[in-house]
């Protein structure tokens, strides 16, 4: 059975034939980038004009929501280093939307090192919490979840470790926003399996055709599709 639509605000916020300027009263959205990933489909910033036809918008954290590249880079090469890895930071960013675990599994294999994985994913975890003051936000998409709420369902759906994502919807102060978290630890395999996203659906009791998605990565992409879901790529508009 579906959720119920939570208040969506007066009926002249239900638009479907309005301009960019009238569909974003809080001026979040950015004007449409040349370099969209997704030309076409993708509103650069705009609640969408179809909102009716979603029940829930997910958003994915790490490069969505937040600018946690900095931090998370520095955690994990750290992490790696103590255990005689070096982690090289063009391999990391080709990887964004893996799990700190299947990264690290995948680099022990490349050197044919063997390391407890587990205990490098908590190193890396406390000392991207140490820095966590120090998270910044991509205020656009931030803006685009602002205008969305209390008119649909907002969740997270992220591949993160869950300590990382929750201290980080503290420190930005985004946690209201949020009718639920699912992170890494909920799914059994990360993205690009659609598997977090159709439990995040599962969660808020709505069908996955009836969700629309916004992530920063190729994985993500992959998986919201997968999942049957709509999605927004961020990477035109979140600076």
């Amino acid at each position: 059975m579906q959720a119920h639509h939570p208040h969506r605000g007066h009926p002249a916020d239900q638009r479907s034939s309005t301009s960019p300027a009238e569909r974003d009263p809080l001026g979040a959205a950015s004007p449409p980038d040349t370099s969209c990933p997704a030309p076409g489909t993708c509103d650069h910033g705009n609640p969408p004009a179809d909102l009716d036809r979603y029940d829930a918008v997910l958003f994915d954290w790490d490069g969505t929501l937040v600018n946690s590249h900095p931090l998370n880079f520095r955690g994990l090469s750290r992490a790696c280093a103590n255990w005689g890895l070096t982690l090289n930071e063009s391999f990391y960013t080709s990887r964004i939307g893996t799990s700190g675990a299947e990264l690290i599994s995948e680099l022990a294999a490349a050197t044919g090192a063997r390391v407890p994985i587990d205990e490098v994913v908590a190193q890396c975890l406390d000392l991207i919490l140490d820095e966590i003051a120090e998270l910044r936000t991509y205020r656009p998409v931030v803006q685009l979840a602002e205008s969305l709420h209390g008119r649909l369902h907002l969740a997270i759906a992220s591949g993160g470790a869950r300590r990382a994502v929750h201290a980080g919807l503290d420190a930005t102060g985004l946690r209201p926003l949020f009718t639920d978290v699912i992170t890494g630890e909920d799914a059994p395999r990360g993205k690009p399996d659609p598997g977090l996203f159709l439990l995040t659906a599962t969660r808020l009791a709505v069908a996955p055709a009836r969700c629309l998605v916004y992530e920063d990565s190729p994985e993500g992409v992959q998986a919201a599709k997968a999942a049957g879901m709509h999605v927004v790529d961020v990477r035109c508009f979140r600076t």
